[in-house]
């Protein structure tokens, strides 16, 4: 079968974390526009489901971190959400408004942040023709399983650890194989670890298991270095821009 292509223009895809994150509001049409200009091969960004069904992009199940209003998404309507602004005066926006942006010029890093999300992200994959060019991603792994059974084409990738702690994040460096038997379990076609928990021997057998390794996240050149040398497939980073140009004179 062999590990599956993805966009890249260097030796490896640019996936740029919640948009360009680093400079730009997370999550917003303007980080996404931003990552688009700054030539990534992927915004990665995180979906929840309003009360009224709508799926919207943000990264936490409330708005406090990032808007001028508190308010928890699955209890709120799309129309209360577009209320808040989410820095320099962004709305949330929905995934249907991140497709029509970026449809043709970007791939889409899609990250499920919650069950239920599997049937109606796919749905709108398929009504907007844009099965080649998202990666579904999910630390619920039951998501991952989910859409794959809904749709075998899409790539698919199980997030990684799942420990709720940060005792099991530190103890997930000694269950390193188990990244890779999950994604095997889940029909993934992709694992994305944590950046620190990747070495050579890892990307090695994850390679030989048919598996992509895009991990998240890293924004520093000593890391992007050791990540090519070690044989990721992917960087995902707040700082696209700058991940660009090192790949750029690196490819010199």
């Amino acid at each position: 079968m062999g590990v599956k292509p993805i966009k890249k223009t260097f030796s490896v895809s640019i996936q740029a974390h919640r948009g360009f994150n680093k400079r730009y509001p997370e999550n917003t049409l303007l980080a996404f526009q931003k990552a688009i200009e700054a030539k990534a091969d992927y915004v990665e960004l995180d979906v929840h489901l309003t009360v009224d069904h709508h799926i919207v992009v943000t990264h936490d199940y409330q708005t406090q971190r990032v808007a001028d209003q508190d308010l928890i998404v699955a209890k709120s309507t799309l129309k209360q959400l577009k209320t808040l602004d989410f820095g320099q005066k962004q709305k949330i926006p929905t995934l249907q408004e991140v497709f029509d942006l970026c449809k043709g010029k970007i791939g889409i890093n899609i990250e499920i942040k919650h069950s239920g999300l599997a049937r109606p992200v796919n749905d709108l994959i398929i009504a907007n023709e844009m099965e080649n060019q998202v990666i579904i991603s999910s630390f619920v792994h039951s998501e991952i399983a989910a859409i794959k059974k809904l749709n075998s084409n899409l790539i698919c990738a199980s997030l990684e650890p799942t420990a709720s702690s940060k005792l099991g994040y530190l103890l997930s460096i000694f269950k390193r194989k188990s990244f890779i038997e999950n994604a095997k379990r889940l029909n993934a076609d992709a694992t994305h670890p944590y950046t620190k928990l990747v070495n050579k021997k890892f990307c090695a057998l994850a390679h030989a298991n048919n598996l992509l390794v895009n991990p998240w996240t890293s924004d520093s050149p000593k890391e992007w270095q050791r990540l090519i040398d070690v044989g990721v497939d992917s960087i995902i980073t707040n700082d696209p821009l700058s991940l660009y140009a090192f790949l750029e004179q690196a490819s010199k």
